[in-house]
């Protein structure tokens, strides 16, 4: 058990973990892309027990704390995602199945229509009236309530892993296997609240007065969605043609989508689709799919832009380097590009041409807007995580949800949303940093290639140089490595200023 690992054991893991993560992505791809009726992980941990199994993970820890080389320790702190979480999510593998299946089933009566669970968001946004947007989200609130039970069910699970490998709290056993500062992020998005937020009140008000009749301190979460739709800008935005618009700029520097083999996009009706597009890395460098339900409407486009950033960064990753480096590890650096792909949308020079709109200087100001919102969302999240998980004991502090939220956003939450959004592993802590440095990385395009960075083949050729190294290096690292700088708000919070 504790013996050094021998050339032959580390590709027998490899090999394993590539054919692991594969089934359940495209489990995952199956069942959300609505090809599959019921979401079955079960089989599938039970044929890759080995990986996920507590032996395993103290046994990568134990390799990981010995490991002497860079190198080494750059592996086995990859190799210990896969084993500690694997663990955790093979303990839950009932839970999760049981509440997807639960999901899937819960639908709403209202207003004369049924309503899917997956539908409430999408028809909350397009709901002009504030009484039945109230009434729609007291139903969805007894749906969360009800799915609480499955939710705090895992958290139990995971609590219990971490007390047994020996962390003091979750922060702890994420900080000790991703590597992150959760700290310094803390006390740099408590600056940036502090920063942004006479801005925020300024803007949110006006648009909150304008578009729904009073300020954005008697908004409700549920609002939310309304207030940012801009369903003013739909005429730019129709769903036919959407893919073939938001591609050409792939074409324009190098690298049009349908010379990128690794990627599949299903853009297929299908009744039980998932609205919001998703990658699905089935094999980074060989096998992507980007699944997509076209709308129409300015997120559509946003959304769509995200997950093919993702997609092209897996589909451009080198599948020689080792199975660890490009699929796990840090989840904020595909975020990083998905980003880059996203906020073209918000680019005046980009819509100009590639969507036709002579003066889309609305439209830009309406992104920044809604990128102040999400990121103050984000930064109040993650300081809500952060206290919420500082220890193993949650239960009854829901109102930690509403406090943090309500101040970030002015906006009110609904403590009983405290668990649907919580997620694990501080996922929001890989958003913020990739936020971070996607504004960094921006700035560096347009140094080296002009303002019309995203339609330059230079641009493609030193993307493809970034994609290939996989989820190898943190954004703080790839700051390091290409701009010579550490991570810094300072570029975001010139951006977000009004």
């Amino acid at each position: 058990m504790n013996h050094s690992p021998s050339i032959s054991e580390l590709d027998a893991l490899r090999s394993d973990i590539a054919k692991f993560l594969k089934e359940i992505i495209l489990e995952n791809y199956y069942f959300s892309s609505g090809q599959k009726e019921t979401f079955e992980i079960s089989p599938i941990y039970e044929r890759y027990g080995h990986l996920a199994s507590k032996d395993l993970a103290k046994n990568i820890l134990a390799r990981w704390n010995a490991a002497k080389s860079p190198d080494e320790k750059r592996s086995y702190k990859h190799f210990f995602d896969i084993a500690f979480f694997g663990y955790i999510g093979n303990l839950e593998k009932e839970i999760t199945e049981a509440m997807m299946k639960r999901q899937n089933e819960m639908k709403v009566q209202f207003d004369g229509e049924e309503i899917a669970y997956h539908g409430i968001f999408p028809r909350l946004m397009n709901e002009p009236d504030r009484e039945k947007r109230k009434a729609l989200d007291d139903l969805a609130t007894e749906l969360e309530i009800e799915l609480n039970e499955f939710r705090m069910q895992a958290w139990k699970v995971s609590f219990d892993v971490f007390r047994e490998f020996g962390f003091g709290n979750y922060k702890e056993g994420c900080e000790k296997a991703f590597g992150i500062d959760y700290d310094w992020l803390a006390g740099e998005l408590k600056s940036f609240l502090n920063a942004t937020e006479a801005e925020y009140i300024r803007v949110f008000d006006k648009l909150s007065k304008k578009r729904l009749g009073y300020p954005i301190g008697d908004a409700h979460k549920y609002d939310i969605g309304y207030l940012m739709r801009a369903e003013g800008f739909d005429q730019y935005f129709p769903k036919e043609g959407m893919v073939e618009k938001a591609l050409k700029f792939a074409s324009e520097m190098g690298m049009p989508i349908d010379k990128v083999k690794p990627i599949t996009l299903d853009i297929a009706e299908r009744e039980k689709k998932r609205p919001r597009a998703f990658c699905s890395p089935a094999k980074p460098g060989e096998e992507v799919y980007v699944c997509l339900r076209p709308m129409g409407g300015m997120a559509d486009y946003s959304t769509f832009l995200h997950e093919l950033g993702h997609a092209y960064h897996f589909a451009y990753t080198d599948p020689s380097l080792p199975t660890e480096l490009i699929m796990l590890g840090d989840s904020a650096t595909s975020e990083i590009y998905a980003f880059n792909f996203q906020y073209l949308a918000a680019d005046p020079g980009w819509l100009q041409r590639y969507i036709g709109i002579d003066d889309p200087s609305e439209i830009v100001e309406s992104e920044r807007v809604r990128k102040l919102y999400f990121l103050r969302r984000y930064a109040s999240k993650f300081l809500y995580e952060i206290e919420l998980l500082s220890d193993f004991n949650i239960e009854g502090k829901s109102n930690l949800y509403s406090k943090y939220l309500d101040n970030g956003l002015k906006a009110k939450h609904r403590p009983e949303n405290w668990l649907s959004d919580l997620d694990g592993e501080l996922y929001s802590a890989g958003y913020l940093r990739a936020w971070i440095f996607e504004v960094q990385l921006r700035d560096y395009f347009k140094k080296e290639f002009g303002d019309e960075w995203y339609r330059n083949p230079s641009t493609g050729k030193k993307l493809k140089e970034f994609w290939k190294t996989g989820r190898m290096y943190m954004p703080e690292e790839l700051c390091q490595h290409i701009l010579g700088q550490k991570l810094s708000l300072d570029s975001i919070k010139r951006e977000l200023k009004g």
